[in-house]
């Protein structure tokens, strides 16, 4: 699980500001952003606002157990900001498609080692019509 202290500082890194600036822009003390990014204070409602504005992630995002990327578009048009958000869409299709396919891999390749066991285990008489099910080949749409 990541920490809140984690990920501020994780985020000013990437932004590559220094406590100092970061500070600035949220309104709070060097020392403060220190005592959030090693997790001895906790930010108000309003600087965590703040962080997340200056930040350019949802409250959700910094405070979520789970990472999530935000891409930055201020200066974007809305025809470019609907070309990425196609884009993304199409990459996350694309991976649901893979995991899909692996799975059935994973499926089928299950079912061709069940069928082998039980091809052997018949030729010992300890499987009968069960067997005859196993036999009929897996068709693969991969």
């Amino acid at each position: 699980m990541v920490l809140l202290g984690k990920r501020i500082k994780d985020l000013r890194n990437s932004y590559r500001l220094t406590q100092t600036e970061l500070a600035v822009k949220v309104g709070v003390t060097k020392s403060t952003i220190a005592a959030y990014e090693n997790d001895s204070r906790a930010p108000s409602y309003d600087v965590l606002l703040n962080l997340a504005r200056v930040l350019h992630v949802t409250t959700d995002t910094l405070l979520s157990s789970e990472a999530e990327t935000v891409i930055r578009a201020e200066d974007l048009t809305d025809e470019q900001i609907h070309i990425l958000d196609t884009i993304v869409g199409s990459f996350k299709a694309a991976n649901l498609l893979r995991s899909s396919a692996e799975s059935e891999r994973a499926v089928a390749d299950v079912m061709d080692e069940y069928r082998a066991f039980a091809l052997k285990n018949k030729k010992k008489g300890s499987f009968k019509k069960e067997t005859e099910e196993a036999e009929k080949p897996i068709e693969k749409n991969i």
